[in-house]
């Protein structure tokens, strides 16, 4: 019985229309002639259905506010009793664009080509030492003996001077100071001294000075002694 339920709903459905009335039919005709209304608006009007009713809207025609809704859907509003535009919706402005990153900054220019220096002071003693992978820096600086005169009388000999890890910074125009007061021992007495090493770095040689004055008392007796201003020449090896 179900199987033909469907088929008997639309026989039916097919009389009901059939079957309607002269004012129902009437009805469909005039509501075929409303949307007809509508899409046939003159220029500059807006075809609309306002409350199941075919309308061409403009601005400034009458309206009701309790059609707002329906106006709005139109891109009109109902404002004092006459239809207004509505504006369409500001833009909002764009963000402002993120600053550009900083641009990093430039690799330090090197000052002396990296490498191991090693070479000799006029007194034919060593001497030698290491600059940076940057091109930046002297380190690992050692010197051999140094001799010095003394006065009243009396000679030293020492020095063997090993900076170890010191950085000893290379300037733009290729130079580098060693300028240091220190104080130490001759024999048991207590001493004080004064190191200066000055350098220049010329492709892949290094030439440069060394002096150091040393002072101490010995038996009531006042010692000053000192290396004279000894120059020396380094080439790179490595």
């Amino acid at each position: 019985m179900s199987k033909w339920s469907l088929p008997l709903v639309l026989v039916v459905g097919t009389l009901v229309v059939g079957g309607l009335s002269s004012a129902a039919s009437g009805a469909l005709t005039t509501g075929a002639a409303q949307v007809g209304d509508a899409a046939s608006c003159k220029k500059g009007f807006t075809p609309a259905i306002i409350a199941g009713k075919s309308k061409c809207l403009k601005a400034g025609q009458a309206c009701s506010k309790r059609y707002q809704k329906a106006y709005r859907k139109y891109g009109f509003n109902c404002v004092n009793g006459h239809l207004r535009k509505r504006a369409a919706p500001a833009t909002p402005p764009a963000p402002p664009a993120p600053p550009a990153p900083p641009a990093p900054p430039p690799a330090p220019t090197p000052h002396a080509q990296p490498g191991h220096y090693k070479g000799l002071t006029s007194q034919i003693t060593n001497f030698e030492f290491d600059v940076t992978g940057d091109g930046n820096f002297v380190t690992h600086l050692v010197t051999g003996q140094i001799n010095e005169g003394c006065s009243p009388g009396g000679s030293l000999y020492g020095g063997d001077l090993n900076f170890g890890t010191s950085m000893i910074p290379i300037t733009a125009d290729g130079s580098f100071t060693i300028d240091i007061p220190y104080t130490g021992k001759v024999d048991e007495d207590p001493s004080t001294g004064h190191l200066t090493i000055i350098g220049h770095f010329s492709g892949t040689t290094a030439t440069g000075t060394l002096s150091d004055t040393v002072s101490f008392t010995s038996e009531g007796t006042q010692y000053s002694c000192g290396s004279g201003l000894q120059t020396w020449t380094a080439t790179r090896s490595g």
